[in-house]
């Protein structure tokens, strides 16, 4: 996959197929904000730093898209293309995409996560497709000498209605290039699409599977040497001495040096084995002699921290969300209560390809090469940790091997940038074996939730959602400690009509780094709300699924995902081993119906999952049921597998005890997307949340045994 910041003017020429003109289109705001105006490019503004533009058309037809977002597996390799060509009227086939670089004046917005890759390009993407094309066809007409209404596109060709009278794009691109671009150009009617919404083959799949894809381990750069990192088992452990002269002299060893990384307030320090090749580096590692201290922080155990959690919720402490009626009030009146407490564990992101990332100092300038998912977060961060300006740094972005919010963050490639500046300039790869991934963090927090109801005259009239963890925000430097956490309480399914609705949060500090996992906090609280739920509709007899659909009556797409999750799940013929869940995640809406079942043995086991999906209008249907399915199986193993402390330091140090889903695991899968006219959602994670909910509820069902803690063994219900 080709760079924007790889290529010589000379290499874009012959990629894009350039030779004395071209149209080139991008938006006025970049990609940051939804909105934004299409805008023309000259050619002479082209060249190898310069390309400030998103899509490019030549003389050959070649349409070139200068892609903006990082490809994780999510799919914007093939999604970006298809908003182009559906409004361009071009073959997917007649796209190339060239990956950009991290550059926040071009692009604004560059991150991938929160599922907003596609609500962020839905319409300038599509945008400049209609421009493009509008401008081809007043080319096409003004050559013919008639009005662009008797003429129209179709596979990178501008025909003259009723006639055998045609140019190719490439014909038409010098006279296009002389126009003025319609800033905001009309779109197609939904009904007119003829790509969006049909499942396509991913463009990256061939590259994925012949070898040609590059990712950041496959990365070599001339003169590059490599290192592996001891990092302090601890976070907050520092570095007292280690044997730099024995480790020095042996075998392809380079340098020996104290490395640092910033995480959040915090520097996680290490010794850093820099070697000319990676096994070399290794194995010097191996024979490093350490001596940390240790002497001035708690080292906690597991047990510990979820004591703190529910003190916490105990104390009662903290930040209200959602306060409708009066819950205290009402639940201290009412007939009957439930009050239930829910523990989800620590996860590890176990990405399938650990951290790791090139770094190059120059004097005051730094190219940094990697699987990274915010770009633009990760040049500033390594200016700021240089000391040079954002402009000298250069974030090139490969294909990501997963990366779940773990690559989000700047630790890894600052800590890289510091070894190369560390080690006199020269050109560094580091990586990080599994036990490093596993057992450095940052982690997915772990958390306490109560939860209880109020039932008043055979009706539910009062709940309340309180949730103890760790807050993502509060661990930056400055941390303003006194506000609401944003997005803590994400997940929580507040659509529910009670008349006394209470969400609340504490916020519980620890000595453990957490940062975003897989719809973050909506995969900590969808469990106990969705769960809790259930409680409480067995208490007053009611058929959970139709319990739902009662109380969002307010909120028909909700009620429409439950009727068809009833509906493809056979739910109303039969329900007793069957769980359901539902939740709203990035703009989407999800629902969940596990069926669980016994084998010949006795065993408990999930048979098969039904997952519907409201994601408003679709790109891809094939990239949203693979994501989905993705989401589940995701979902699954962070009900069976846990990253626990002991000590301060993290237990589950790789595959053997942080065990992942085995495809003998994986259930029968069978997704459903809804068809509406609704703003794009989010895909990429909102098929987690509601899964350990239904898998608890179904075995609830099965078994009658209520699961309020994470991980556990469905074979020993």
């Amino acid at each position: 996959m080709e760079s924007t910041n790889q290529l010589s003017r000379r290499k874009f020429l012959k990629i894009t197929g350039v030779t004395s003109s071209v149209l080139a289109l991008g938006i006025s705001s970049g990609f940051g904000l939804v909105k934004g105006e299409v805008q023309k490019y000259e050619l002479d503004g082209l060249d190898a730093t310069g390309l400030n533009d998103f899509i490019f058309i030549d003389q050959t037809g070649q349409v070139t898209l200068v892609n903006h977002r990082p490809e994780m597996g999510q799919g914007v390799y093939q999604s970006m293309p298809m908003l182009l060509a559906e409004e361009l009227e071009v073959n997917m086939d007649d796209i190339q995409v060239i990956q950009a670089a991290g550059d926040k004046e071009k692009y604004a917005h560059q991150l991938v996560g929160g599922s907003n890759s596609v609500r962020k390009s839905w319409e300038p993407s599509r945008k400049m497709g209609a421009a493009a094309r509008i401008m081809l066809i007043q080319a096409a007409a003004t050559k013919w000498n008639i009005d662009p209404t008797q003429c129209y596109a179709s596979k990178g060709t501008v025909y003259q209605k009723d006639t055998k009278h045609s140019f190719n794009y490439g014909e038409l691109v010098a006279d296009a290039a002389l126009l003025e671009a319609p800033k905001n150009p009309p779109l197609k009617s939904s009904k007119d699409f003829k790509i969006l919404g049909k499942p396509l083959p991913r463009k990256d799949t061939p590259l994925k599977t012949n070898g040609e894809a590059v990712f950041g381990l496959d990365l070599k750069i001339p003169n590059m040497a490599y290192a592996s990192i001891e990092r302090s088992p601890y976070f907050l452990g520092k570095v007292k001495s280690f044997n730099k002269e024995e480790i020095e002299a042996m075998p392809g060893v380079l340098h020996v040096v104290k490395s640092e990384m910033p995480v959040f307030s915090h520097t996680r320090e290490g010794v850093a084995v820099v070697a000319t090749d990676y096994y070399s580096a290794l194995s010097a590692r191996k024979k490093l002699k350490i001596e940390w201290d240790n002497s001035e922080f708690e080292r906690i155990n597991q047990e510990e921290i979820y004591t703190k959690f529910n003190a916490a919720l105990i104390e009662d402490q903290g930040f209200t969300k959602l306060n409708e009626g009066d819950f205290v009030k009402d639940y201290s009146n009412t007939e009957k209560q439930l009050d239930a407490i829910y523990e989800l564990p620590y996860e590890s992101h176990a990405t399938m390809e650990p951290m790791n990332g090139v770094a190059y100092v120059e004097g005051d300038k730094c190219t940094y090469w990697g699987s990274i998912q915010a770009p633009i977060w990760i040049k500033g961060a390594i200016a700021n940790s240089l000391a040079i300006k954002p402009e000298n740094v250069t974030t090139n972005v490969t294909f990501l091997g997963g990366g779940f919010g773990r690559r989000a963050f700047i630790d890894f490639p600052v800590e890289a940038a510091l070894l190369s500046k560390a080690i006199g300039g020269k050109p560094v790869k580091v990586v990080w074996t599994r036990e490093d991934d596993n057992t450095q963090g940052p982690f997915r927090t772990g958390c306490a939730t109560r939860m209880q109801a109020g039932i008043k005259g055979g009706q539910l009239t009062s709940l309340k959602h309180h949730m103890a963890g760790q807050a993502i925000g509060f661990q930056w430097p400055g941390a303003d400690k006194t506000k609401f956490p944003n997005n803590i309480l994400e997940g929580i399914t507040t659509q529910y009509d009670i008349a006394n609705f209470q969400t609340k949060v504490s916020p519980v500090e620890l000595n453990i780094p957490v940062i975003w996992w897989r719809s973050v906090y909506s995969s900590t609280n969808a469990f106990p709300h969705e769960s809790f739920i259930d409680e409480v509709a067995n208490e007053l007899g009611e058929d959970p699924m139709q319990f739902r659909i009662d109380r969002l009556q307010k909120h028909p797409r909700f009620v429409k995902v439950l009727e068809k999750a009833a509906q493809e799940s056979d739910w109303t013929e039969s329900r007793a081993n069957k769980g359901v869940a539902i939740a709203e995640c990035f703009g989407s809406i999800c629902a969940h119906v596990v069926e669980v079942a016994r084998n010949t043995k006795g065993k408990l086991y999930v048979k098969k999952v039904t997952s519907v999906i409201d994601c408003g209008q679709t790109v891809n249907s094939d990239t949203i049921v693979a994501q989905t399915e993705g989401n589940v199986i995701m979902a699954l193993g962070a009900c069976k597998s846990e990253i626990t402390f002991k000590d301060g330091r993290a237990v589950e140090q790789n595959f053997n005890t942080y065990k992942m889903m085995r495809i003998d695991e994986t259930p029968e899968i069978d997704v459903h997307i809804m068809k509406n006219e609704e703003d794009p959602g989010g895909v990429g994670e909102p098929g987690l949340p509601p899964l350990a909910p239904a898998l608890a509820n179904a075995v609830f069902a099965e078994s009658g045994q209520r699961i309020r803690k994470l991980p556990f063994d469905i074979n020993k219900i």
